[in-house]
């Protein structure tokens, strides 16, 4: 699947951009169906759980393929797609689920609310975007040599890696999704990275990056015959 990701920065007005952005993306449910994304969902950031997110909230939608897309990104630009509204910064990845796809699957089919917890980076300087893609996809489940244990790794792990096809300069290199059934779990995976972070250094592969924990609301999925 491809994903377009939208990020909501934080502000004073955080609660006020996180109810635009479900209302731009209940607006999107309204576009045809030769267009609408088959999923769409908001996440929301959770301060309690892990205080002074980079990000206030997350849109997320889903497409087949390229041509999708693109017949979406038209009826967005289109007066029918005005009212979807903006984001901070955004951006179009490949979807790679390394882990967890049957758990995915019934969560598409049950809908509702789940909690994960995201990553969002920049590669190191010395990478270019296709040797960052390569070297992120083959340390899944580690950070840096470190294996991550079982307690902190969720029932799901997604890599989004920014599509190149077009030559976009995307604001970020990677978006990871991290997905647990409760907040225990999600806990657990927070305390491990904030204790091993200084041993596990990952200077070859990131520049910069920011942790969020959400809670992810699925406002549509077309129905699965359909897929």
């Amino acid at each position: 699947m491809i994903k377009r990701i939208r990020l909501i920065g934080r502000s004073a007005a955080d609660d006020h951009a996180a109810s635009a952005l479900r209302d731009g993306a209940f607006a999107v449910t309204a576009a045809p169906l030769d267009v609408r994304p088959a999923r769409i969902a908001v996440c929301v950031a959770l301060p309690d759980v892990l205080p002074d997110p980079r990000f206030a909230a997350v849109g997320i939608e889903w497409f087949r393929d390229v041509g999708h897309l693109e017949r979406f990104a038209s009826w967005l630009a289109s007066l029918n797609g005005s009212a979807a509204g903006r984001a901070d910064e955004s951006l179009t990845a490949h979807e790679r689920a390394l882990r967890g796809a049957d758990w995915l699957e019934r969560r598409w089919h049950q809908g509702g609310s789940r909690l994960k917890h995201m990553a969002v980076a920049r590669r190191a300087a010395d990478l270019t975007p296709a040797q960052f893609s390569e070297r992120w996809r083959n340390r899944a489940g580690r950070v840096g040599a470190v294996r991550i244990p079982d307690r902190a790794r969720g029932q799901a792990y997604v890599q989004n890696h920014p599509l190149t096809e077009a030559g976009a300069d995307w604001p970020y290199d990677a978006v990871n999704e991290v997905y647990f059934d409760d907040a225990d779990g999600l806990r657990a995976r927070i305390a491990w990275f904030a204790a091993n972070s200084s041993r596990t250094a990952e200077d070859d592969l990131v520049g910069e990056s920011w942790f969020v924990a959400v809670r992810e609301e699925l406002l549509w999925a077309e129905p699965a015959h359909s897929r």
